[in-house]
């Protein structure tokens, strides 16, 4: 009789002697497999977190110490030609600040459906931001010391900003996600312009290009305006080139085809009768009848 060890079934161990062998069966392979794909999904997930919370979260915080706080000085030369314009400056700073690190939270949140108490919360947090700052924008705008082309990218900025968010909330509001989702991402791309804005007056700059009116003048469009155009790229890019989905099977019945009525092919024959044996025949079918 061959020996088993108690408790262990004889599909999963194999004895060789001195010892017990534990083999592979085909559930241990397939619990393998799911480990293996948990796995790689958790590293997706972990990227994925980076890149929608973390990459923006550092990018905002850089942008808030290297150039928002200087405006809170002590010094009263630290806001410049601000100076009379402190209080929208502030304003705006401030709206556009809390925007800039509350929209990574919020996109996360809204991507992993986690937490809708505090998405929630967050996201009404997020839209006052916006319209304090897209409402000191306007002031701002309108006030302008880069003359009007400058201004008037200004205003284009502050719609932009104002009018993505709007529909985001519309769109959640009659609880369409995907949209809310996608108009989320073009508001926060409006959100991120300040952060645009700065890089390009700096590149404009370096290369010494145009003076300093012509450089805020070609900032102030090109910060919101090329990178709202490539979001929608990449948005509408998605369901263009994604894969087109099997045509769905029809369950229409054919209607039956209609049946003709149709002379009989073979020759009918009749029968050849002279006149006298017409009459006589007709006069024997009505004594018939009668």
């Amino acid at each position: 009789m061959r020996n088993r060890k108690p408790g262990l079934s004889p599909t999963s161990v194999r004895f060789t002697g001195p010892c017990w062998i534990k083999e592979n069966s085909a559930d241990d392979t397939g619990s393998l497999q799911d480990a293996t794909n948990t796995h790689v999904t958790l590293r997706k997930a972990s990227r994925g977190k980076f890149l929608v919370l973390g990459g923006p979260t550092l990018v905002a915080l850089w942008f808030i110490q290297s150039y928002a706080l200087r405006y809170f000085a002590s010094d009263p030369g630290a806001l410049g030609i601000y100076e009379p314009r402190r209080e929208w400056l502030f304003a705006h700073i401030g709206g556009g600040a809390a925007a800039l690190l509350l929209g990574p939270v919020q996109l996360w949140l809204g991507r992993n459906r986690r937490s809708p108490l505090l998405h929630r919360i967050l996201g009404i947090g997020y839209v006052l931001s916006v319209a304090v700052g897209s409402t000191a924008a306007f002031y701002l705008a309108f006030h302008t010391d880069f003359g009007w082309v400058a201004g008037l990218g200004f205003v284009g900025m502050s719609l932009a900003w104002i009018v993505t968010t709007v529909m985001a909330v519309a769109a959640i509001s009659r609880l369409l996600i995907q949209q809310h989702h996608e108009w989320m991402i073009r508001s926060y791309v409006v959100t991120s312009s300040f952060v645009t804005f700065r890089v390009l007056t700096g590149v404009f700059s370096v290369a010494n290009l145009g003076n300093t009116v012509e450089q805020m003048s070609a900032a102030s469009w090109m910060s919101w305006a090329i990178p709202l155009l490539l979001c929608e790229v990449l948005l509408q890019g998605r369901k263009v080139f994604a894969p087109s989905p099997a045509p769905p099977l029809s369950l229409a019945v054919p209607a039956p085809t209609p049946v003709e009525d149709k002379a009989p092919e073979y020759p009918v024959e009749m029968p050849e009768l002279e006149p006298a044996e017409l009459v006589a025949h007709s006069s024997s079918k009505f004594s018939d009848n009668s």
